[in-house]
C-alpha cells in the first residue's frame, strides 16, 4: 500500500530525501577530505572524484538495471529482500572501487579514509537483516562525520542537516525512529572507527 503525504512540510521532506539521497553526502566528504590531504596538490581532488564517483555510477546502474530487470520495484527498494542485494552490491562496489584505487596508486592516507565505504556497507547489509535501517541517515552522518573528523570541529555544524535528513524519512514514513537513529549511530561510528584506527 502506497501512502500519498501532502502539504509544504511534506514538499521539503521530499525535497531533502531526494537532494541528499544515500550517495551525495559521502562523494562530498570524500571529495573534500581527498583535496585536504593532499593540499596544495589537487590529486586528493582528482582521487576522490575518482573513487566516489566510480562507486555511486557503479551503485547506480546496479540500482537501475534491477529496476528494469524486476528485481525490485523501483531503484530505492523498500522491501528487505530487495535492499539486502541492492546493498551486497553496494558493498561489493565498495571493495572492488577500493582495491582498483589502490591498485592504480591511490595515497596511502586517501586509501585508510576509503575503507570508510565498504565498511558502512558491510555494517548497514547486516543490519537490514535486523530492520530497515534509513541509508539516507546513515550516509548523511558517515559523510559528516567523516568532515568533522578529516577538517575539523567547524564541520559539527552539519550535523542539523543529518537531523533534517532524519526528520524527512520519518516525515515520510519511510522509517521508523528507531530506524533512522540505527542509520545515524552506524554511519558515525563507521567513520570513527576508521579515523581512529588510521591514525
Amino acid at each position: 500500500m502506497t501512502m500519498i503525504i501532502t502539504g509544504g512540510r511534506a514538499h521539503l521532506a521530499r525535497r531533502l530525501s531526494t537532494y541528499f539521497s544515500p550517495p551525495v553526502m559521502p562523494v562530498v566528504a570524500g571529495c573534500a577530505v581527498g583535496w585536504r590531504t593532499t593540499w596544495p596538490s589537487y590529486d586528493g581532488l582528482l582521487w576522490g572524484l575518482y573513487g566516489c564517483g566510480s562507486w555511486v555510477l557503479l551503485c547506480t546502474a546496479v540500482a537501475f538495471a534491477g529496476t528494469r530487470l524486476g528485481w525490485w520495484p523501483t531503484h530505492v527498494p523498500s522491501e528487505r529482500g530487495p535492499r539486502l542485494m541492492l546493498l551486497a552490491a553496494t558493498l561489493l562496489a565498495a571493495a572492488a572501487v577500493w582495491m582498483t584505487c589502490r591498485r592504480l596508486g591511490a595515497p596511502a592516507p586517501l586509501l585508510a579514509v576509503g575503507t570508510t565505504a565498504p565498511l558502512l556497507a558491510a555494517l548497514l547489509l547486516v543490519s537490514t537483516w535486523v530492520t530497515n535501517v534509513s541509508l539516507h541517515t546513515g550516509a548523511a552522518a558517515a559523510g559528516v562525520t567523516l568532515l568533522t573528523l578529516e577538517l575539523g570541529p567547524a564541520w559539527v555544524l552539519l550535523y542539523p542537516l543529518v537531523a533534517a535528513i532524519g526528520w524527512s524519512r520519518l516525515r515520510l514514513r519511510a522509517h521508523s525512529l528507531g530506524q533512522v537513529l540505527a542509520g545515524a549511530a552506524l554511519g558515525t561510528t563507521a567513520c570513527v572507527a576508521v579515523v581512529c584506527l588510521g591514525r
